[in-house]
């Protein structure tokens, strides 16, 4: 069957693209993995879980991932680009507003799904391990998010935006453990504490405290 439907507009077909049945088949296990590394970890996970949450025996899973480090490998490069594609066409405006509404946006991405927040919390926390299959990828991931964010500080610094004498690594610091810090307590209210309005007012608070005077005048 071909992958492509077709839909007529006025007198012309206009083509539209179907998902074909192994797609859809690998983005259902990769949900149903996703749940079940939110609720056991990926230690405690297993490939019988996650075969079960869509009906298919564990062979069948195996059809499509070999093991569960290919799993968690196909899960996070998934993580991978839907980040990329959710912020592709996003440029972060060279102000240090432009600076605060992009990380109240990466939060934002963080949380717009409890499950997804919760495996990506546990695994982050597990693969603190070096033994973990995810150590590696979390360490790049932790080092690349942190490098940018001290890179675009130092260009605000340089612009006149920031004050000169701002310690840009313990700003940086202070507030990814902030966003780690509401991402866990928004899991663990059940969604009671808005993340996302106590990051933009967090955020508003440190951009004033930083701001240089001038650039605020």
């Amino acid at each position: 069957m071909s992958d492509v439907e077709y839909e007529t507009s006025h007198d012309r077909p206009v083509r539209r693209r179907r998902a074909p049945k192994g797609e859809k088949r690998r983005e259902a296990l990769l949900d149903a993995a996703t749940a079940v590394f939110a609720e056991h970890g990926y230690e405690a996970a297993s490939m019988r879980r996650v075969a079960e949450r869509v009906g298919i025996t564990p062979v069948g899973l195996l059809h499509h991932f070999p093991n569960k480090t290919a799993l968690l490998e196909a899960l996070l490069a998934r993580r991978d680009r839907r980040v990329t594609e959710k912020f592709a066409a996003l440029e972060m405006a060279p102000t240090l507003d432009g600076f605060v509404a992009f990380a109240v946006m990466s939060l934002r991405f963080s949380v717009e799904s409890r499950q997804e927040c919760q495996a990506a919390m546990r695994i982050n926390v597990e693969s603190l391990s070096s033994e973990h299959p995810a150590h590696v990828w979390q360490q790049e991931k932790f080092a690349l998010t942190h490098d940018h964010a001290r890179g675009h500080l130092r260009q605000l610094i340089e612009a006149g935006e920031v004050r000169s004498d701002v310690d840009v690594d313990a700003v940086v610091t202070e507030m990814f453990a902030v966003m780690d810090g509401l991402q866990i307590q928004w899991l663990r209210s059940q969604g009671e504490v808005d993340a996302v309005a106590v990051f933009d007012g967090y955020l508003r608070r440190l951009a004033e405290a930083i701001r240089r005077e001038e650039a605020g005048a």
